[in-house]
């Protein structure tokens, strides 16, 4: 047990401190036409390095399901966020919201507490800008945006249960059931606070199979995009 307090201790300073980002921001120049990032992947597929590695490329700071999950579920650091922004910024939260709402008004997904808290939590750092998104359907909440470029990771089952099983030590067939239910939970979620299908290629810009791909190789193609669309805007 005591082997893993320093790891838990990391782990949640980390997370302490990219709350303290939220809420303080730095001052990042806006030179890109796409102002934020969303990364969806499948378990094994490295996209969590991925967002890590452009989010230094970048100087982008990356909210994961954590970090998500908070402001989703805080009422307190959600205003915090969205009082940041100008009127303009505020009203295009509320735009969003309204498209999520009228898109999903047949169904009773939009009827929840939580999902509505989470899609002002996901508007309100997309609006922001300078961020990536790590999961949460953000690509979803947020596909109509023309500021946002969506990219999926994935792979072969055979590729992450190998991966996985080397990082988390465990036998394959452990490693294997771990990704199977991963898998289900991901679609649930998309399903169950969206109505899509998380394999719905047309919600995502670049997919890359990360099973021959390095993490190198995938930022480095990110950043030639985003680099090739400033320079396409001036």
């Amino acid at each position: 047990m005591q082997n893993l307090e320093p790891d838990i201790t990391t782990r949640i300073s980390e997370r302490q401190m990219r709350l303290w980002n939220v809420l303080h921001p730095a001052e990042h120049a806006k030179n890109s036409p796409y102002s934020f990032l969303t990364i969806s992947r499948d378990e094994g597929t490295l996209g969590d390095e991925i967002a890590q590695a452009l989010a230094q490329r970048l100087n982008w700071s990356v909210y994961d399901k954590e970090i998500v999950n908070y402001i989703a579920n805080n009422s307190h650091v959600r205003e915090d966020l969205v009082r940041q922004l100008d009127e303009k910024s505020q009203g295009l939260i509320h735009e969003t919201i309204l498209r999520l709402l009228r898109m999903l008004e047949s169904s009773p997904f939009g009827s929840e507490e939580y999902h509505e808290s989470l899609m002002h939590a996901l508007a309100a750092l997309a609006t922001r800008g300078n961020a990536i998104l790590v999961g949460r359907g953000a690509n979803f909440a947020l596909h109509w945006s023309e500021h946002g470029l969506h990219v999926r990771t994935t792979g072969s089952l055979q590729a992450r249960v190998q991966r996985l099983s080397k990082s988390w030590q465990v036998a394959p067939d452990v490693a294997r059931q771990r990704v199977l239910e991963s898998d289900e939970e991901t679609r649930t979620f998309i399903r169950h606070h969206f109505n899509q299908d998380f394999d719905d290629l047309s919600f995502y810009d670049l997919v890359f199979n990360t099973d021959r791909l390095s993490v190198n190789q995938v930022v480095t193609s990110v950043f030639s995009l985003l680099n090739q669309a400033f320079f396409s805007e001036n």
